[in-house]
């Protein structure tokens, strides 16, 4: 293969860095709004689980689980900001960087595309319970959910394919990067 003449490496890379930076600034903005939807759900009065229903083992269960969580909320605020190239963020492994990229990626696409397929098997009627087994008024914990309690969970899904789909673009810009020296 002829190697590519200066001028259009430089401009190769120039355009690869400016979309790895434009991709991480989406993420980024993703959870923006993802942290700022939250906000929203429990403004409006929406349910979130508590520790108060569970007892012994599965209250310790609703702890480690939500540490994790938080956890992965912390991770998924700072991956974007090390794709978009801070001096601290060039610090960071590029493989351990990649890896959170996809992983984030995997994770949210795979509870998004979960979610949207449970909402439209329950709506068509194809599974009348979804994908739970669970039925609308089993998961919603209501019998007659609000049309916002409905609507914020179906936006909450596409929130999570939408997260999966620009962290994986994130991933790929990134990981685009070293192939255009």
């Amino acid at each position: 293969m002829k190697p590519l003449p200066e001028a259009k490496r430089a401009n190769r890379a120039k355009r690869a860095n400016r979309a790895s930076l434009t991709t991480a600034r989406a993420a980024l903005g993703w959870v923006v709004v993802f942290l700022a939807w939250h906000v929203v759900w429990y403004a409006t009065g929406l349910s979130a689980p508590t520790a108060a229903v569970h007892h012994g083992a599965a209250r310790v269960l609703f702890y480690a689980f939500s540490v994790l969580v938080y956890l992965m909320v912390a991770i998924g605020i700072a991956v974007p900001l090390a794709l978009a190239g801070p001096a601290w963020g060039r610090r960071i492994p590029r493989r351990l960087l990649l890896f959170l990229a996809w992983a984030g990626s995997a994770l949210l696409l795979v509870r998004g595309l979960s979610g949207v397929a449970d909402d439209l098997l329950r709506a068509t009627g194809v599974l009348r319970d979804g994908l739970t087994g669970l039925t609308e008024a089993q998961s919603m914990g209501t019998d007659h959910p609000s049309w916002w309690a409905v609507f914020a969970g179906d936006a909450t899904d596409a929130l999570f394919l939408a997260g999966g789909l620009v962290f994986g673009l994130a991933a790929l810009s990134f990981q685009r990067l070293r192939s255009t020296g």
